[in-house]
Parts: structure tokens; C-alpha cells; sequence
């Protein structure tokens, strides 16, 4: 009998030592970084989770340390999944156009 793996299934589920970890980063916003990263691990993707992040990101206005700090609870995350299909895993890439942070726009002013 074959098991089927759904997808998600492989996906690390952040302890609340790890985010604690992530959420205390230098110039991240505590209480974003916490309630964001406790709702990875549901099912969806690496990629679903990463525009979940800069939608979210652009639409409270969230400073590049707090972006960062979620990103690499993500990261984390998704690594376990990666390792166990066999994938090359060399970190996030956002799936944004553009600058490697499309959220904040550059000036010439």
C-alpha cells in the first residue's frame, strides 16, 4: 500500500523557542515576527508563505529587520521539506520583480 504525501506534510512547524529566536532579532518587531511565523507550517507552500509575507509587510508598513527575521523563520521552515525531496535548497529568492526587496522602492529624491 503506497502512502500518499500530501503537500505540506513535510514542513517543519517552528517551535516557540525557534520563533522567540527570530522574534528578538535586532530592530524586528516582536509581536509581527511571533504572530506571523506561529501560522507557517499550515498547509500552503514556500512561495505562498513568502507573498503572504510582503503582502503583509507593505500593507502594515513593516521596517526590512522585521521582513528578514520572518524570512528566515520561513526559511527554516521549509528546509526539512526541501532536504526530504531531494532539492537543492540555497535559501529564499524572492518570487517579487525587481530589487531583491521590491517593498521599499527606491528614491532619487
Amino acid at each position: 500500500m503506497s502512502e500518499t504525501i500530501l503537500e505540506g506534510d513535510l514542513v517543519h512547524t517552528l517551535s516557540a523557542i525557534e520563533i522567540g529566536e527570530f522574534a528578538s532579532r535586532r530592530g524586528a518587531h516582536e509581536k509581527d515576527v511571533e504572530s506571523f511565523l506561529y501560522t507557517v507550517g499550515q498547509p500552503g507552500t514556500e512561495e505562498g508563505a513568502l507573498l503572504n509575507l510582503y503582502y503583509d509587510a507593505r500593507l502594515y508598513n513593516w521596517n526590512i529587520s522585521t521582513v528578514r527575521a520572518i524570512e528566515a523563520g520561513i526559511q527554516l521552515a521549509y528546509a526539512e521539506e526541501a532536504a526530504n525531496l531531494g532539492t537543492i535548497y540555497d535559501g529564499i529568492s524572492t518570487p517579487l520583480p525587481g530589487a531583491l526587496y521590491s517593498l521599499y522602492p527606491y528614491s532619487n529624491r
